[in-house]
């Protein structure tokens, strides 16, 4: 009798049922997840962290508490609870809303929106990977997915994400038929990189310029202006833009503004042989040094190295440029005026003159008589450094010849000349070795027998089972990250100080400077072919050039 009545009340005595207990875990489990999403999200919105954990922390698990403990229906327990919860939720999200900009906000009408869109939220997730800064310093929010210019920006983003991730210096965005062709130039060298549909070409185009803050209505005018971008953990990158119309369309340059660095002459790429025939030089009291190569080459970082090979803090250093390359310590550099009202750049270049500089640095030579003053100047004691358009030493020789007129003056003050090209430098990750062959070896006079290997890009590319090339995650299947400079010098030997003054013509120079073991462009870059820094095929490439040019004898 006992027994029964104690097996009744165990059976029919539950204070806590078990269904009761598992809803109310898996709400609570759904309440811990967004309690650390508000964590995370006070650190992120820069609000009391303490204070909402607090709130949120109290009224969940007092509420918790009570469901499970007052004997009231399961749905009146999981109502108390879910009311609390959404009541501290919104007023948290209410809060935040109202602290962070318009596209950052949650469960508004139009996120909630964006939730219930496939194709949005697939937009969404993509997360931005960089900042755009206006012409004005100002930085821009990412467009709200409702915002016109967010398809601009998504399609602006993509094209700089993709330039910076393939090293592209220079891009290009013209029509091309129905759609937009895409044009790269990457370490020099231009290549065609894809079409673009024309509204994405179209709204990349427009949202750019008008980070730049130029007129985008306007679609025939040519337009030009800059921006900077910001990736994340990044310095920030500069862009120049260009703009001009067509009659298929409008096309958009866009060229990365280059950090300059600050290069040592021992770190250009001179050989070991050169580098210390230009210190000579550069020890020298007085004399012209012409630094030439054609546009594009490096010749203003070379000339800059030159300069600042001299102690600023001895020598009164000026400089003469049509524009900066970068800052100079302790130099004087004078640009050229180029108002409507302005001197001649001969007037200006004589007013740079009368401060007496010990070292000057011209950037041009636009006239016969900049060749003259400059050589004057050099015959009364001074150190001038020239910048020439040439191809190699001995038509930058026959054009400094022409630009003074004539052979004594420039026998005297010339020190010497330097001409420079660019050359890729092979990729150190994907590189092959490769045995060169005896015939081509003999072609270019290398010894056959002390040359055991070259190095190459790749031959071919290689795919995956899927038929994707295989790309070099350090240079993307280019087979080249960076340039170097190839440098041709002729230092004037007495020998040859006696040739240019009897009028002698550049070919029989150059046989005198052979017989002082001066090697051409061609040479010195086939010295970096076979030290593994490029290739063959790289040095063919920057030497196939016109024959050199024979100045006359003058009579």
């Amino acid at each position: 009798m006992h027994n029964e009545l104690l097996a009744q009340l165990i059976t029919g005595g539950n204070y806590i049922s078990v269904w009761k207990l598992a809803a109310f875990v898996g709400f609570f489990c759904f309440w811990a997840w967004v309690g650390q999403w508000m964590n995370k999200d006070t650190m992120v919105v820069k609000t009391r962290r303490t204070f909402w954990n607090s709130i949120y922390l109290i009224s969940g698990v007092l509420v918790l508490a009570l469901g499970l403990l007052l004997p009231a229906p399961v749905i009146v327990g999981l109502g108390l609870f879910l009311v609390t919860w959404a009541m501290a939720t919104v007023i948290y999200i209410l809060h935040r809303n109202a602290r962070v900009p318009k596209n950052e906000t949650i469960l508004t009408p139009t996120h909630i929106k964006w939730l219930l869109s496939v194709e949005d939220r697939q937009r969404k997730k993509h997360k931005a990977r960089l900042e755009f800064i206006s012409v004005n310093d100002n930085v821009l929010p990412t467009p709200y997915r409702d915002e016109p210019e967010y398809s601009g920006f998504l399609s602006a983003e993509e094209l700089l994400h993709d330039m910076w991730k393939r090293r592209v210096s220079h891009a290009v965005i013209i029509p091309f038929g129905e759609n937009y062709q895409l044009r790269y130039v990457i370490d020099g060298i231009a290549s065609v990189a894809g079409e673009r549909t024309h509204e994405d070409a179209t709204d990349s185009i427009e949202y750019l310029k008008a980070v730049a803050g130029l007129d985008v209505q306007d679609h025939r005018r040519p337009q030009e202006g800059s921006f900077f971008t910001v990736r994340t953990g990044e310095s920030d990158t500069g862009w120049r833009i260009n703009t001009s119309g067509s009659r298929r369309g409008e096309q958009l340059s866009l060229e990365k503004i280059e950090e300059k660095k600050a290069f040592t002459i021992d770190g250009l790429g001179l050989h070991h042989d050169q580098l210390e025939a230009i210190q000579k030089v550069i020890k020298q009291e007085k004399g012209i040094v012409l630094v030439t190569g054609m546009k594009g080459s490096g010749v203003s970082t070379t000339v800059y190295a030159l300069v600042r090979k001299h102690d600023a803090f001895i020598r009164n250093i000026h400089t003469f440029e049509s524009e900066y390359l970068m800052e100079l310590d302790n130099v004087t550099q004078n640009l050229t005026d180029k108002g409507p009202n302005a001197k001649s750049t001969v007037r200006q270049l004589q007013s740079v003159l009368h401060s007496d500089p010990d070292v000057i640095l011209v950037g041009f030579c636009d006239s016969p008589e900049m060749a003259q003053i400059g050589t004057k100047t050099a015959r009364m004691g001074k150190k001038l450094y020239f910048c020439l358009p040439a191809s190699n030493c001995f038509q930058a020789l026959g054009e400094w010849l022409k630009l003074v007129g004539d052979n004594e003056k420039v026998a005297e003050s010339l020190a010497a000349i330097i001409n420079q090209k660019l050359v890729r430098v092979l990729c150190l990750e994907c590189r092959e070795a490769y045995t060169p062959d005896a015939t081509m070896l003999k072609k270019l006079n290398l010894p056959a027998d002390k040359i055991k290997q070259f190095y190459r890009p790749p031959p071919e590319i290689e795919y995956d089972k899927r038929g994707k090339p295989i790309l070099c995650e350090n240079c993307h299947g280019t087979g080249y990250f960076g340039r170097t400079a190839v440098f041709e010098t002729m230092v004037i030997s007495d020998a040859s100080r006696k040739l240019i003054a009897e009028g002698a013509t550049t070919n029989v120079i150059g046989t005198q400077c052979r017989k002082e073991r001066m090697l051409y462009l061609q040479e010195q870059a086939l010295r970096k072919v076979i030290d593994g820094t490029t290739s063959i095929q790289e040095v063919l490439r920057i030497t196939q050039q016109t024959p050199r040019k024979v100045v006359k004898r003058r009579e």
